[in-house]
Parts: structure tokens; C-alpha cells; sequence
């Protein structure tokens, strides 16, 4: 069996996986299934504070979880169309088709649309979303991107499946940039190689 189709399969069993994306290797789950959530929170060691991402493989299907109105939303939908897909996250209202539970906020979802070829074929495959977070234990800073031979090392036996790479190396050098696009208001809390004036 190919690898993302034994993963999605994984996926769909409550199971977690780390992933390649545009930056970090991650760790993946279901969004709607709560306690798969959990056990990913378990073994990165995460503050249930700091909530999952939601990684969609186009970029039109982040209305399906999101919404946008107010001021920011021509500048909104420029960025989306300028950088995704890419390493940009962006933290918007919740819409009412977003999963909801402990590991999720309850007004607003944090969604990114990378460019990772196996990411995607894996977000196609299980049929939705993946909620994800990067592949280390949080409080723990890296001096490079997490990369699979990092991911592994860390987490030997942490996860039911690690999928492997796409061939040829990460064109990001950095974390993504992450906006926030809450209260009619546009702010970036993280900065990457994408550049937000």
C-alpha cells in the first residue's frame, strides 16, 4: 500500500502521524475526532491553551471552516491569493462547519494552505482537514526547521505512522507567518520568510 493512502487509513482509525509540510514535520490528526486530539496534545506535551491548526489542501475550502467580514477582508483575500499556497496561517472567526472541542477555540480557528505535494495528496485522500501542530515537544526551541530525520529521531515511537518526504529539500527557512484577522482587525503574530507590510 502507498504510504498517504496506509496513512489516511491510519487517519481514519483515531491514529496519529507526523507529516511533511512547507516548514516543520508535524504531528496530524482528525480535527473532529476529540480524542485523537487529545492523545496528539499527550505527546507533544501541549498546553491545551494553544490550539491545533487546520490544514486544507486548496485554498477555497477554508470557508468551509472559516469566515471573514469586516474592513480586513479585501486585504484578506489578496494575501490568500498572493501566498497560498504557502507557509502563511491565518487565525479567523470559526464558522459553524469548524470542528469544536477542548483543543480548538470556541469563536475563532487558526487555517493554512501549504504547498507540500504528500500533504496534500494526504488531506485528498482522508476526505477533510487535518488539525496539526509542529513535530517537537513544545518549550523546546530548534536552531533549524524539524525535519523528518529530526521528527524521527525525537519521536521514534511516539506516532503510528511517520509519512516520508517529497523529494528535494524545503524552499522555506523559517516557521510560517501567522496573521490574525480578529475584530476587523489584521495583525501579525509571527513573522517568516513571507513577508506581511
Amino acid at each position: 500500500m502507498l504510504p498517504n493512502a496506509h496513512a489516511a487509513r491510519i487517519l481514519k482509525r483515531g491514529g496519529i502521524l507526523m507529516v511533511p509540510t512547507d516548514t516543520n514535520y508535524a504531528f496530524a490528526a482528525d480535527p473532529w475526532n476529540e480524542s485523537a486530539c487529545a492523545r496528539l496534545y499527550e505527546i507533544k506535551k501541549r498546553d491545551v491553551k494553544k490550539p491545533l491548526t487546520l490544514f486544507v489542501s486548496r485554498p477555497q475550502e477554508v470557508w468551509a471552516y472559516a469566515e471573514l467580514a469586516g474592513s480586513p477582508a479585501d486585504t484578506v483575500r489578496e494575501l490568500m491569493a498572493r501566498h497560498w499556497p504557502g507557509p502563511l496561517n491565518f487565525v479567523l472567526p470559526k464558522s459553524a462547519g469548524a470542528p469544536a472541542h477542548r483543543y480548538l477555540k470556541e469563536d475563532s480557528i487558526s487555517v493554512v494552505c501549504n504547498r507540500n505535494p504528500v500533504l496534500n495528496e494526504l488531506i485528498e485522500l482522508f476526505g477533510k482537514p487535518l488539525a496539526m501542530t509542529s513535530a517537537n515537544l513544545s518549550g523546546i526551541e530548534h536552531d533549524c526547521l524539524i525535519d523528518y530525520e529530526l521528527a524521527s529521531r525525537t519521536f521514534p515511537d511516539a506516532v503510528d505512522f511517520i509519512v516520508p518526504p517529497a523529494a528535494g529539500k524545503p524552499t522555506t527557512t523559517k516557521s510560517s507567518t501567522i496573521v490574525s484577522v480578529l475584530d476587523g482587525t489584521l495583525k501579525v503574530l509571527r513573522h517568516g520568510d513571507i513577508v506581511i507590510a
